[in-house]
């Protein structure tokens, strides 16, 4: 029973990691209708920023909103260069290869920036367990799993009670009909792909201690958030926070039962189960026209 209760705390704390990465990939998707396979990138560059604040001398609670505004820099110059430009209301198809190419691109900055080998990102947490109710768990899963959820949460409650985030979420359902109720859709479209940006820089700059910092780090992490978003509805912010903690907690209990190296295929059988049963994702909608 122990370990039944131990495995489940670890998959809930995966889950929440996984949930700031899907919720950023969804945001996109939900409101721009871009697959944005560059997702995984920009989680690198919030780790490798991470890693050359802190080696300007910063601390490590300091570097990550630093980091997370790096990211959203680089990430509004490329939404105000390429991405508007090239992808707005051309649908998913050509996001595929313009975004794909932009990874690259951005791998091959880093490499050509940093170098290609991995890089420890130091972290007050380390690699120090605390017990809790006696269980052990790793202090920097317990810090990414309290930030994911405090962001998350914040998050959530800014799509429900502010304007920008009531109009994110009117785009996001009927775009032209948010055009014609009198939203700045060009201005929710760059807002809402800087955010989605951000929390992939966020989770990079949270996960980069537990992985250290190399140039592919993303694309594990944007591969699993792919799933997650697939599993819980694309464009659907609850369907992705809730695959989440089913990826989190199948992972793990996967992991512990089961076999370690069969755990990734976990994820895309759940997937083709639930586009079987159920194509929309668990709480997905039908798609309308939003362009």
């Amino acid at each position: 029973m122990d370990l039944l209760i131990q495995t489940l705390i670890n998959g809930l704390i995966l889950g929440a990691g996984y949930a700031l990465v899907a919720v950023g990939l969804t945001v996109i998707f939900g409101t721009l209708h871009i697959v944005n396979f560059a997702h995984g990138a920009f989680f690198a560059l919030g780790a490798y920023a991470t890693l050359l604040i802190e080696r300007a001398g910063a601390p490590y609670l300091l570097a990550i909103p630093l980091a997370v505004l790096c990211v959203a820099a680089i990430g509004f110059a490329l939404e105000a260069t390429i991405v508007r430009r090239a992808l707005y209301d051309q649908g998913e198809h050509g996001s595929i290869i313009v975004t794909f190419a932009i990874s690259q691109a951005i791998v091959a900055a880093i490499i050509l920036v940093v170098g290609p080998d991995p890089l420890p990102v130091p972290s007050p947490f380390g690699q120090t367990a605390v017990s809790v109710g006696g269980f052990f768990l790793s202090a920097q899963r317990i810090f990414i799993a309290a930030a994911s959820v405090a962001v998350l949460a914040g998050f959530a409650l800014w799509l429900r009670r502010s304007v920008k985030g009531q109009q994110i979420l009117a785009v996001s359902q009927n775009a032209r009909g948010a055009l014609y109720s009198g939203i700045n859709v060009p201005l929710i479209r760059s807002l809402s792909f800087l955010l989605g940006i951000a929390a992939a820089g966020l989770a990079g700059a949270l996960m980069g201690p537990m992985i250290s910092a190399f140039p592919t780090m993303g694309d594990a992490n944007v591969i699993v958030a792919f799933t997650v978003v697939i599993l819980g509805g694309l464009g659907s912010i609850g369907g992705a926070m809730l695959g989440a903690l089913v990826i989190g907690l199948g992972n793990a209990l996967f992991e512990t039962y089961v076999s370690v190296s069969w755990t990734p295929a976990l994820g895309w059988v759940l997937v083709i189960l639930v586009l079987l049963l159920r194509p929309q994702g668990l709480m997905g909608r039908a798609q309308l026209d939003r362009h």
